[in-house]
């Protein structure tokens, strides 16, 4: 048991669980997505 107190399965179990998990997913994705983008600019400015 946690200090926030027992975890009830239910809790992760509503109607939208797969939707905000897969959201959250590809978030990450795009974020990591972009550092490279923003690396490769980068990268291309210290060549020119």
């Amino acid at each position: 048991m946690s200090e926030r107190g027992l975890h009830q399965i239910e809790d992760d179990l509503n109607d939208t669980w797969l939707e905000d998990w897969a959201g959250a997913g590809v978030a990450e994705i795009e974020a990591l997505l972009a550092k490279h983008a923003a690396f490769l600019s980068f990268l291309e400015a210290q060549e020119s």
